[in-house]
């Protein structure tokens, strides 16, 4: 019996160790952990002589009581380490530190594995594991974190820091964020501290690599057919939510971890509403319905406006604007070349829209454009939906941002009622190329022939 129990133990301990083995294999298509490696090495080269950077992940956030929200790295740590693990935080240092007896110019402090922990938790990395599969030079348990930082050494050259850091945190990542806070406050006079990342990270997040491009691309081709399946399946006197959750269902079905931000889905007058996420309202016949809704894809997100007649065809007003929604966003997206100001769309786009309102007669003069397109066109899109900028955002290949001109008019506007309650958003995700613009989302309909057929498919 005991030979038996010995053979057990030993097969279990070998199942383990392949479950260990085989973790980082469990995600498909993730960017290889070289890549991670190689952007340390660049942001620590882009460090000034005697500098250091300090990179937290994001802190686990509740969500009432005893609830959490389902928990997302800090975009700027998972971008140099790939690791999504909580209470974490990346160290490197641009000459080199003294750390467990020898010398090492990087240094990820995490969770140590913990059997509990992982029963209820899942599999955590440890810093053992964390250093041979992440590829850092050195690795320590986050308990080691306050002492490090007590006695790192700030003489004799003047320290130069790169620290963003979040602004709230639990108790593990708050300790270790306060013993930082308490450490530069106490040595500030030695110190300059960068705390916006413009220039450095901002710098490198801004145009994307190879592999950045690849799974931009996968989270917006899912984000894309999935607002094909809501055109199919939109019918009148559904709510709002449904929409939402068949838009869900199609991003996770297909790949997606997460949204890269709360789904926008309005009808109605609700249509008007920038950023409406109630999501509640039951859907009427004759009127528009507006979805703002993208995946995140191993870490990157889409950003995709659709504007669809809920009934499956236009009004006549509805399809005015959104003629005059979708000429603008073809001039911004013309716009957007290589050498370009990253403003360029957005100047394009509202020079069309303003006309085109004049010649409706939903406004006097361009001037009054703001009254129905109060936002930006663009905003750069990559780890965050909001993507890191640098101090010069002028386009160049490998930049992504967002075109997205909109118009919007609510009830009571000083305008003829026909117009009231139609609000149209049309936003896809375009690729700076040395060639010219790619439209990264167009496997969703934009033009009104194309929108309508494809709720027609759906109805037969």
């Amino acid at each position: 019996m005991k030979s038996l129990a010995f053979v057990l133990l030993a097969a279990g301990v070998v199942a383990h160790a392949q479950t260990e083995q085989k973790f980082w294999e469990w995600i498909p298509d993730q960017t290889p952990i070289a890549k991670h490696k190689e952007r340390r090495d660049r942001l620590r080269s882009m460090l000034p002589a005697g500098g250091y950077a300090v990179i937290f992940t994001n802190p686990e956030q509740v969500r009432n009581n005893d609830v959490d929200f389902q928990f997302r790295a800090d975009s700027n740590f998972l971008y140099l380490t790939g690791m999504k693990e909580p209470d974490s935080v990346v160290f490197l240092a641009k000459d080199g530190i003294e750390f467990q007896g020898k010398m090492v110019k990087e240094i990820l402090f995490c969770n140590g594995r913990d059997a509990g922990s992982e029963r209820w938790l899942g599999y955590r990395f440890g810093p053992e594991r964390a250093k041979d599969v992440l590829q850092f030079e050195a690795t320590a348990s986050n308990r080691e974190w306050n002492a490090f930082v007590n006695a790192l050494p700030i003489t004799p050259e003047k320290r130069t820091i790169l620290a963003p850091q979040p602004e709230l945190a639990g108790r593990t990542l708050g300790s270790m964020i306060g013993a930082w806070n308490a450490w530069t406050t106490k040595n500030q006079a030695s110190l300059t501290l960068e705390r916006r990342e413009a220039r450095t990270l901002g710098t490198m997040r801004y145009i994307k690599d190879a592999e950045e491009i690849r799974l931009l691309k996968q989270a917006c081709s899912i984000s894309a057919r999935s607002h094909n399946e809501v055109m199919r399946q939109c019918r009148p006197n559904m709510p709002e939510y449904a929409m939402s959750a068949l838009m869900e269902y199609g991003f996770k079905k297909h790949g997606c971890e997460y949204l890269g931000y709360g789904n926008i889905v309005g009808s109605g007058p609700n249509t008007c509403i920038l950023h409406y996420m109630q999501n509640e309202r039951p859907m009427k016949g004759g009127e528009l319905l507006l979805m703002d809704c993208g995946g995140e894809y191993h870490g990157y997100t889409a950003d995709v406006t659709r504007t669809i007649p809920i009934n499956g065809k236009f009004t006549e007003p509805q399809r005015q604007i959104y003629q005059l929604v979708l000429d603008a966003q073809e001039a911004g997206i013309k716009a957007c070349v290589d050498g370009a100001a990253f403003g360029a769309g957005h100047r394009a786009a509202s020079d069309v829209m303003a006309a085109g309102l004049v010649k409706l007669g939903v406004i006097k003069a361009p001037n009054e454009l703001g009254r129905y397109f109060m936002h930006g066109t663009s905003h750069s899109l990559g780890l965050d939906v909001h993507d890191a900028m640098p101090t010069d955002s002028t386009l160049r290949p490998g930049a992504v941002l967002t075109v997205e001109p909109g118009i919007y008019i609510s009830e009571g506007s000083p305008c003829d009622p026909k117009w009231w309650n139609i609000g149209v958003r049309i936003e896809d995700d375009i690729l700076v190329t040395a060639k010219g613009p790619v439209n990264l989302s167009a496997e969703a309909p934009r033009t009104i022939k194309d929108v309508e057929a494809m709720m027609r498919s759906g109805r037969k």
